[in-house]
Order: C-alpha cells, then sequence, then structure tokens
C-alpha cells in the first residue's frame, strides 16, 4: 500500500462513525418505527449508510426499502385497496430493523474483542464453508457411524484412523457457532437447518443443539427466519424439541421484544396460537422463567445455612463414630436414633424439607453445588453449555468404559438434572481412580439401584414430561448465562424479570390474567416486591380491585419504600373490607410513618376495641401520644404493656423518657438504673445524663454523656453538639438554665472534669 493510499485509508476509517455512534441513530430508528414514523425511519437508517464503510449489498437493500414504502405510499394515497398491505408494511419495518443490525455489526466485526465477532471473524475466514455444506457432511458422517454400529463396530473410525464420534462432536460444535454468528440466515441456510431439524435419521440431541444455536444467535440480532424456525418445531412432534424450542423461542421473543416484526412470523404465531395445549404450554414456560428469580436466594440459603450446618453435623457424626472404620459401624450408624435426633435439633431436618418442597415446586437447588463444577476444559466451548446429554458422547464413554454403564444411565435418567450438571458429575467422576470408581458402582448394586426399576418408577414419567424439559432446559440457559467464563459478552435474559405480558404480541395471551395472578403470587410470596407490584397493578387495571388486592398492592409499595402510595391503596381495601385488622394495622403504621401520629392513633385505637390486651397496640398507641406531647396518656399505655408482660423490657425505656418529661425524677431514676444494669444502649447514657442534669447532679451527667460520646464512632463531637441542641428543650423545660448546660456540653467537649 503506498503512502497516499494509507492516507485515504486513515482518513476514511475516521471519518467513520463507531458502533456506539451508530447505535444513537439506530435507537431513534427503533423509535420512529415505534411511532409508525416509517419514512424518519428510513432516513434515519440512510444516514447510517452515509456514516458507516456498508458493503454495496447494504446499500442496495436500503434502496429497495425506499423504493417499496414509496410504491406502498403512493397506492394507499390513490385509494387502491391492497390487501396484502400490510404484509408488505411488515417486511418493510423488518427490513429496516435488520439493515441497522447489520450496519452495527459491520463496524464492530473488525475490531471486537467479542467472541462473538472472534468467531464471526474465524466464519468468514472459512467462508467457501456453509450451513448447508456443513449440514450434508453432518448427516453423511452419523449415515457411516450408524452403518459401522450395525455392522457391529463399537468405535467406528474414518480412513485415517480417526474416531468419528469425536469427528461428529467437532462438527455439531462447529455447526452451532456458525448458525450462532450468521445474520441474517439466508433462504438456503434456513431450508438447510429445517431438513436437518425434520429428519428422522439425525440424532436428537443434535437437534436440539440447534435449537438453542438459533436461539443464541436470534438474541443478538433479530432475524425473523429464526423465530419462523423455532416456531415451526414447536409446531412438529418430539415433546423434547417441541418444548425446548418454545422456551428458545419465548427467551428470543422477551430479548426481542421492542423488534418483533415481518409477516411470516406473525403468520406463523397465529398458527401457534390456535394450537392445543398453547395456553397452558405458554403459562408452564413462562412459570419456568418466573422461577429462576429465585435461583440466588436458594444458593444463598444453601452455601449460608445448610451446607454449613451439614458440615458442622459431619463434624458431630465422625466425633459420635469414634473408632468405628468398617462399613458395618457406618450402617449402624444409619439405624441409631440418636443420629436422627441430632438432624433434628441442627435445624438441618428443616432446612432439607424446605429445599425439597422448593425443588418440587420447580425451583433450582442445583445452582449452588454444581457452579464449582463449571471449570472443565469441556465448558470452555460454548456449544457445550448447550449439549443434551447422552451416553454415546466421547467424555461419557472416557469416564464409564462405555454407554452402557449402569451409573450412567442412572444420571441420564435422573429427572433432576439438568443436562449441564449430569456432564459435571461425569467429568467429576473421570478424576475418581477406577478402583474408586468401582466402588462407586458396587454402591449402587447395594443399595439396589435397578435400571428397570427407575424406568417403571413414577419418577422416570417427569423425566419426559413437558414441565420438567423445560424446567431443565431453563436451568441449561441459566448456568451459561451465570456462570459461562466469557458471560459478561452475552445480553443475558435473566437480568431482569422475564414478563412476557409486556410483548405486544403475546399481551392477548394474558387477558383473562390467570397466568399474571399466578406469577405475581410466585414473586410476592418470595419476597420480590418490585416484581410483584408491577403485575397486581396490572391485574388491579384489567379485572378492577378487591380488597386483597389491594391489599397486596399496598404491601409491595410499602416494602418498596413507597409509604404514601401504600397508605392509599391500604384505604381503598379499607374501603372494601372495613373490619381486616391487618389493613387497619397497615394504615396506621403508614400514618405513623409519615408523621400523622394523629391519625395513627385513630386506626390504633380502633384495633385496641377488639383486641385490648394486644402488646404491640397499647404500645405503639403510647408512641403516638408520647410524639404528640400527650406524656401521661402515654404512660398508661406503657404501663399496660409493662403490667401485661413483665418479663419484657420493652416499655422500659419510653417510661423512663415520659417520666423525666412529666417531671418525676425519682421515679425516672429508678427505671433507668434497670436499664443501666442490663445491656444498656450507647442512647441510654445521653437520656440518662438528661435526667441527671434535672436532678442537678452535674459531675455525673457529664460521666454519662462521655460515656455516649465514646460509643459514637465517627464525628462524636458534632454529633454530640447536634443531639444537645435537638434536646434542650427538653432539659431546659425542666428547670436547667441555658448557661449550666452550656457549661456542661463545654466540659464534655473539652474533655475537662473539675
Amino acid at each position: 500500500m503506498s503512502f497516499v493510499d494509507k492516507y485515504h485509508y486513515i482518513c476514511i476509517k475516521y471519518m467513520y462513525m463507531t458502533s456506539s455512534q451508530l447505535q444513537i441513530i439506530f435507537n431513534r430508528i427503533k423509535k420512529a418505527l415505534a411511532a409508525n414514523h416509517i419514512q424518519i425511519a428510513l432516513s434515519e437508517l440512510e444516514s447510517m449508510c452515509e456514516a458507516s464503510d456498508v458493503a454495496w449489498g447494504i446499500r442496495r437493500d436500503v434502496g429497495k426499502l425506499r423504493e417499496s414504502y414509496g410504491y406502498l405510499m403512493k397506492y394507499a394515497l390513490d385509494g387502491v385497496n391492497d390487501p396484502m398491505r400490510n404484509q408488505v408494511l411488515a417486511d418493510i419495518r423488518s427490513g429496516i430493523m435488520m439493515q441497522g443490525a447489520l450496519i452495527i455489526r459491520n463496524a464492530d466485526i473488525e475490531e471486537s474483542s467479542r467472541q462473538y465477532y472472534s468467531v464471526l471473524r474465524y466464519e468468514r475466514a472459512n467462508s467457501e464453508t456453509s450451513i448447508a455444506d456443513l449440514l450434508v457432511k453432518y448427516r453423511s458422517g452419523n449415515a457411516k457411524m450408524s452403518l459401522a454400529m450395525l455392522g457391529g463396530v463399537s468405535e467406528p473410525k474414518d480412513g485415517n484412523g480417526n474416531s468419528l464420534v469425536v469427528e461428529q462432536e467437532g462438527l455439531a460444535r462447529r455447526l452451532f457457532q456458525l448458525i450462532w454468528v450468521t445474520y441474517p440466515l439466508t433462504s438456503d441456510d434456513e431450508a438447510a437447518i429445517e431438513q436437518s431439524l425434520t429428519d428422522d435419521s439425525l440424532p436428537l440431541h443434535f437437534k436440539e443443539l440447534l435449537v438453542s444455536a438459533i436461539m443464541l444467535g436470534a438474541i443478538e440480532n433479530y432475524d425473523e427466519r429464526r423465530f419462523v424456525l423455532l416456531a415451526g418445531e414447536y409446531m412438529r412432534g418430539n415433546t423434547h424439541i417441541e418444548i425446548k424450542a418454545l422456551c428458545a423461542l419465548l427467551i428470543a421473543m422477551w430479548m426481542q421484544r421492542m423488534n418483533l416484526s415481518g409477516a411470516r412470523f406473525k403468520s406463523i404465531l397465529d398458527l401457534m396460537k390456535d394450537r392445543d395445549g398453547w395456553k397452558s404450554d405458554l403459562k408452564m414456560v413462562f412459570m419456568q422463567l418466573v422461577r429462576t428469580r429465585d435461583t440466588d436466594r436458594i444458593s444463598r440459603t444453601m452455601m449460608e445455612n445448610v451446607i454449613p450446618e451439614m458440615m458442622k453435623l459431619r463434624s458431630d457424626i465422625t466425633e459420635k463414630l469414634g473408632s468405628a472404620k468398617d462399613l458395618e459401624d457406618l450402617a449402624s450408624l444409619e439405624e441409631n436414633p440418636e443420629w436422627s435426633e441430632m438432624m433434628e435439633k441442627s435445624g438441618v431436618m428443616d432446612k432439607l424439607k424446605e429445599l425439597s418442597e422448593i425443588q418440587a415446586d420447580g425451583g433450582d437447588v442445583m445452582m449452588s453445588t454444581f457452579s464449582h463444577l463449571k471449570s472443565f476444559p469441556f465448558f470452555s466451548d460454548i456449544a457445550n453449555w448447550f449439549l443434551p446429554f447422552y451416553l454415546e458422547h466421547s467424555a461419557v464413554v472416557s469416564a464409564f468404559g462405555s454407554p452402557g454403564s449402569d451409573v450412567g444411565e442412572v444420571i441420564s435418567a435422573s429427572p433432576m438434572m439438568c443436562d449441564s450438571d449430569k456432564y459435571s458429575i461425569v467429568l467429576s467422576l473421570e478424576r475418581i481412580p477406577k478402583s474408586e470408581r468401582r466402588m462407586m458402582l458396587e454402591q449402587f448394586k447395594l443399595q439396589n439401584v435397578n435400571m428397570a426399576e427407575l424406568r417403571n418408577s413414577e419418577l422416570n414419567p417427569a423425566s419426559v414430561s413437558r414441565e420438567n424439559v423445560a424446567n431443565k432446559y431453563i436451568q441449561d440457559l441459566y448456568r451459561f448465562f451465570k456462570l459461562y467464563r466469557r458471560k459478561g459478552e452475552f445480553r443475558s435474559p435473566f437480568d431482569s424479570p422475564v414478563n412476557l405480558a409486556t410483548v405486544d404480541c403475546l399481551s392477548s395471551d394474558f387477558d383473562d390474567t390467570s397466568i399474571l395472578t399466578l406469577v405475581a403470587e410466585f414473586y410476592f410470596k418470595h419476597g420480590y416486591y418490585r416484581d410483584a407490584l408491577d403485575l397486581f397493578m396490572s391485574i388491579a387495571g384489567a379485572d378492577g380491585g378487591s380488597a386483597q388486592l389491594y391489599q397486596k398492592i399496598g404491601y409491595c409499595l410499602q416494602q418498596s419504600g413507597d409509604i404514601a402510595s401504600a397508605l392509599e391503596y391500604y384505604l381503598r381495601g379499607e374501603l372494601l373490607a372495613p373490619d381486616s385488622q391487618w389493613t387497619l394495622r397497615r394504615i396506621a403504621q403508614c400514618y405513623k410513618l409519615t408523621g400523622n401520629s394523629q391519625k395513627a392513633l385513630e386506626y390504633y385505637s380502633r384495633i385496641a376495641e377488639k383486641k385490648p390486651n394486644d402488646l404491640n397496640i397499647a404500645y405503639n398507641i403510647g408512641n403516638c401520644y408520647l410524639e404528640l406531647g400527650d406524656y401521661e396518656a402515654a404512660l398508661k399505655h406503657y404501663f399496660k404493656v409493662e403490667f401485661l408482660d413483665e418479663k419484657s423490657d420493652k416499655a422500659l425505656r419510653p417510661i423512663a423518657w415520659c417520666l423525666f418529661l412529666t417531671g418525676e425524677r425519682d421515679r425516672s431514676d429508678r427505671y433507668y438504673s434497670r436499664i443501666l444494669s442490663d445491656k444498656p444502649k450507647f442512647t441510654d447514657y445521653l437520656n440518662y445524663g438528661h435526667l441527671l442534669m434535672t436532678m442537678g447532679k452535674y459531675r455525673e451527667a457529664i460521666e454519662n454523656y462521655r460515656k455516649y460520646v465514646d460509643s459514637i464512632a465517627e464525628n462524636a463531637s458534632e454529633e454530640f453538639e447536634n443531639v444537645m441542641s435537638a434536646d434542650s428543650k427538653y432539659i431546659k423545660s425542666q428547670g436547667v438554665d441555658a448557661v449550666m448546660l452550656d457549661i456542661v456540653i463545654d466540659s464534655v467537649l473539652s474533655g475537662a472534669f473539675i
């Protein structure tokens, strides 16, 4: 390249916008399309072309979009009745989105370090190989393997002596990558993929891998052909691939919810909605996606509570065993009632029961256990995170010696583990010496693990049920997006709560609000109040409000910190259920939190009429009177609390403070003496100092104030001055003059003690 050429190249390079700058224009295009301003979107798209080094083909396709919309507008304005108008318009919108995404993608290809673009650069360097070519090669390899195995060859080889199994696995991974990064899929790509998905001679695990590759690419960029392929697979037979295709489709629709367009996809979506079982499948997959919201909490429970308690229990059991070393001693331990008693006392049984219930409800209790087993080289390859577990895989054969291994079949048949976790177990076992693996197999036999029984048990039907397939597939996806070493490079569907009801083309399927109610109740039950709130508000808008619904909306708002709005909904709930004690308590609490002690007192008093001996209500009534300045009335209720529960010290501090404010110094002194004798708080020294000031015991007051100051970690002097300034009105009201107060404060701050 000559100097002039280099100079020209540099000028061109820096004249064009970066991908982030182009994204700003693309966002304007999306906004224009959302408002149905097609002309504006086309103008913005043309400006993207001018601001980037796009190929001639993209400029040509953008020109065709402009031409198509020009004809559509002309015929429409001329009054021509065109039955295809909506379809053409949908295709134009889809084309605008596709060309914009292509322009940004091209700007990133050369320089982006993301794995997506690294793979794309590699595939472009090998552009002579198409998706169709690789699929033909895979189909040919599969036929050779089938023939070899029919001939009794357990490890088929190619002409060069290489394992056909390993070659097919490598080819499957290559196809996964190529389908993932190809954008947009051409009609030839779509036809080749569809042919493979409908080919009965190809293994199911390979087809499921293709489904995941289609989905991963669909998350990256909106490509109508991918959505049509996934929808088509949902419309076809096999339960595993049907449900996985639906999960993949709904996840892709959620991630591309602002970009969904195209007449073909809308047409096949309508066919899907006419299918028997569509709504039940939609509800089921939606709930499986929603349950992922709880995975982190479940994992924390495992790591912070269950596992530490189990480790502690293990230590206790080992101590009980003493010198026991043989299996007979271990077996006798299982029958020992002391062991069950230890489990009960430790609380582990309750935790395990809770986790068992969570798992039965579809919760992911395995994430924390298997997250540490994803560092094997096997998981460095992105395709392997999506690979269904099958016994013929080379990793499984390497661990167990043959596909027919009893242990391998037990793992494969387990309905409790997702495919990713099954591979984790296999890879872990491979590192165990063969002698110990044999011992494990013997233990399985000792425990009478019989595959025929397992297949016929109640557990096995669950392993092929629609719900279990969706549950385990979504767990596989969750592990990839949360644990893959380069997870930060991917848009994750699990970074925020999934709400399929907000996807425009699915919203009509939620018109009866039953699914939304189910999801909202799940969020509410598990403490995800902000997520539950959005859904409860949608339900209230669609069905109108009930007392219970308003209560839950109020509670969600209160837990989210919006006390004023919570109060509004509690009051609505009160109108519909005026005798609800729960609602009255919440209203009183909200009034108190918003500083309206008078209204809070009214509601607490209404509750007290029904529950005169409720300690918390009496205590809160006392607090309201205290805040309103009626110290005598406050004392009456605090004394009631003390009388009803002599063992509680809950009322001691407010009683001591009210006695101080009413001038009953000796009685207040006795109460503070009780408080300071049993685990005093640092504010107790402050308040007692105030009392001592009013009793003329200035040196003792200074001593207590210093204890208060010493207990403050930061800005002690400033904090002390502020609190004394705020409390000075109480001290002065009890006869202490301002000069004396200043002298005491000065003494505390200076450290002087005369």
